[in-house]
């Protein structure tokens, strides 16, 4: 049985709130005969608080399976605004990977929410001589634009880490499409890049009869950062406040929801509600209450080609149509689905006008929107079929790096 240490500092177990991809693909890769150990922090990225220890005191890893996946989680200090202290977390856990004990894998992927876990994992794999695959979440140090920083010294210490692990993995792993291309255009081969994009366990969601109903309830699941783009919700919420037959629901957490939420009120958004982060497995029933899904970023060159949002695809898994302000990309898989409205351009006006088509449609058409929606993502998207390219890519790695 050929195992394999994956190493993403945000990770999450069903339970818990947010992208539950290194668990699913995980729990395939079980079923395909693989020894899996998913190496994270039980510090929630959302909520700041540890979820398997009592506090910052107890350092000790924990060690727990699920579903036949391991995980390992790791000690990171706490923080609680982006400030120096996230980056100590971020170094404090690469610290701990650092020090991994336990058998020799076959395999390890390092992961880049942040590239420091990811370099961790490039050292052990060094260390043990085994295979190092590297997982291109976000782009670094592009990302950094992304959220409005500027090209300083953290943007060029950044891409210098990026540089080194794009040369030393026998594989890179793109989540998406357009983060290949980019990648191919900076010198990186083709037949080292493999795309392997978010998806969905479309059997999580049961197929929904929504019973036809008077307006428009639009949901948008997942972070509340900087980069999500919820303030041009807020803004397009404020030129429908009179349209009470459209609602917009926030659920999950982040740095700015506090703000949001206050600027919300301060507005008087009554068509504006938020909710708590809620665990995986209760997203069917969140999904259900819904007439349609929210696609949205904030407005960077970035999102046209770099991001794989786990919010569309359980969208299109639920059998939700989706009103997207995201191009690019993000826009033709709406586009290919047949299954939602997209915003003209990324401005509040514009996500409004697409909320509003959206009620214009009957419910017969919604319904048809979010069944070709579910049937395409079951073709491109469901873990099962993201989980045998995996699993052919880490195979084909285990006698290649053997003979060397």
């Amino acid at each position: 049985m050929p195992s394999l240490l994956w190493v993403n500092h945000f990770a999450v177990s069903p339970e818990q709130g947010g992208g539950t991809r290194h668990f699913e693909l995980g729990r395939e890769l079980v079923r395909r005969g693989w020894d899996v150990t998913i190496a994270a922090s039980d510090l929630n990225l959302h909520t700041r608080t540890y979820s398997r220890r009592a506090g910052p005191g107890d350092a000790a890893a924990r060690d727990e399976s699920i579903d036949g996946v391991r995980f390992r989680w790791l000690w990171a200090a706490p923080y609680l605004r982006n400030d120096w202290r996230r980056a100590r977390n971020w170094l404090s856990f690469s610290q701990r990977v650092w020090r991994w004990t336990g058998p020799r894998p076959d395999v390890v992927i390092g992961s880049s929410p942040h590239l420091f876990a990811a370099l961790a994992a490039e050292r052990l794999a060094r260390r043990w001589r085994v295979p190092f695959v590297f997982e291109v979440r976000d782009l670094w140090p592009e990302s950094l634009l992304a959220g409005g920083d500027r090209a300083g010294t953290a943007y060029r210490v950044l891409g210098r880490v990026a540089d080194y692990l794009y040369r030393r993995a026998d594989r890179i792993v793109v989540l998406a499409g357009g983060s290949g291309a980019y990648l191919r255009e900076r010198g990186i081969p083709a037949e080292r890049l493999v795309h392997v994009p978010n998806g969905v366990d479309v059997s999580a969601f049961a197929a929904v009869q929504r019973p036809a109903r008077e307006g428009l309830t639009l949901v948008y699941t997942g972070a509340h950062g900087p980069m999500n783009g919820l303030e041009t919700v807020l803004d397009a919420a404020q030129l429908l406040a009179d349209r009470p037959d459209i609602r917009f629901l926030l659920v999950g957490d982040g740095p700015v929801k506090p703000a949001l939420r206050a600027d919300a009120e301060r507005r008087g958004l009554r068509n504006v509600e938020f909710r708590d982060s809620i665990p995986k497995t209760a997203m069917p029933a969140l999904l259900a209450e819904a007439d349609a899904g929210l696609m949205v970023l904030r407005e960077a060159p970035l999102f046209a080609f770099g991001v794989s949002p786990n919010k569309l695809f359980d969208y299109f898994g639920a059998a939700l149509p989706v009103v997207c302000n995201v191009p690019g990309e993000v826009a033709e898989m709406v586009r290919a689905a047949g299954a939602g409205e997209q915003a003209a351009d990324a401005s509040a006006a514009a996500l409004a006008g697409a909320a509003v088509r959206m009620l214009a449609r009957t419910a017969d058409e919604r319904r048809r929107m979010g069944v070709a929606g579910r049937a395409w993502v079951s073709r491109e998207h469901d873990r099962p079929v993201l989980a045998d390219r995996m699993d052919a890519m880490l195979r084909g790695l285990l006698p290649a790096h053997a003979s060397r």
